[in-house]
């Protein structure tokens, strides 16, 4: 009997794996009848609430999810809070991102961002991945001042913030409005699995998505359109694509290492044994 798996996205530019791997059959070919449902149904409505995170984590536990795609930070988080399911695995890109400041802005390098406000979606991954990036260009995480907003590039090109954190198609736009680059933003993501995707269906999801990862390899020039759709044609050969790395098994080593950093920021108030959050071979 074919196993149904309902997906909750995550982003366009990131679940390209899993949508193709929907379109050429590969779940298919392994026995799962996969059906993809968009991220956050509300649309920019939903994120004011940030609506796209609770409502994954409500639909998991209520069993009409299986799976849903977050950054690896938001993976260790949401899964210690629901007390339910498990990372099965980092996901198929390293995903990408940039810091951006307004076009006015003398600002030319992430070590002057120390306490100016900068716009993210909050606790998503380009919150994370800023920090990352400001704590390295030698900004302590105390001067650090992210704020939410619900549109990020409107915040930015208005001049209510003088940086923002972004992902495609908005590093475009935004470049394209005169606005500078001036750092890469790059993070993994994290796959979520309910209590009832067993190893063995877990391990033909990523037979599937790595399959799907060999056929994009060889089809660059339509991955790199209908991941960039949401830009104008004349972009998108300079549009930011995420690097296809494939399924990898979220190591004890690299769990702990985001977990003490987690905690050393208080993004979580204890930390979860690898055991209770990851589901390993």
């Amino acid at each position: 009997m074919t196993k149904t798996i309902r997906l909750q996205g995550d982003s366009n530019a990131h679940d390209r794996p899993w949508r193709v791997a929907v379109e050429q059959g590969f779940f298919a070919a392994e026995g799962l009848n996969v059906e993809y449902h968009e991220d956050n149904p509300k649309g920019a409505a939903g994120r004011v609430e940030d609506f796209s995170k609770r409502w994954k984590e409500s639909q998991l536990q209520k069993g009409a999810l299986e799976v849903y795609p977050v950054c690896e930070w938001g993976a260790i988080e949401r899964v210690q809070a629901l007390g339910g399911g498990k990372i099965i695995g980092l996901d198929t890109t390293v995903r990408t991102g940039a810091l951006v400041v307004g076009k006015d802005s003398k600002i030319q390098t992430p070590a002057e961002l120390g306490k100016v406000p900068i716009a993210v979606t909050w606790h998503a991954g380009t919150f994370y991945a800023a920090i990352e990036v400001l704590e390295a260009a030698g900004v302590p995480f105390e001067n650090i001042t992210l704020v939410h907003a619900n549109d990020r590039l409107e915040a930015l090109l208005s001049g209510k913030v003088v940086a923002a954190a972004l992902m495609e198609p908005l590093v475009s736009r935004a470049l394209a409005a005169g606005a500078r680059k001036i750092a890469d933003l790059r993070w993994r993501g994290g796959i979520v699995a309910g209590n009832d995707v067993d190893e063995d269906t877990a391990e033909k999801l990523r037979r599937a998505l790595n399959r799907a990862i060999a056929w994009l390899r060889e089809n660059d020039d339509r991955s790199r359109q209908e991941v960039l759709r949401d830009l104008a044609p004349e972009q998108r050969a300079d549009g930011l694509m995420p690097e296809l790395v494939g399924v990898k098994t979220y190591r004890p080593e690299e769990f702990k290492e985001k977990v003490d950093w987690m905690l050393d920021r208080g993004f979580l108030k204890d930390a979860p044994a690898y055991a209770d959050v990851v589901r390993s071979k």
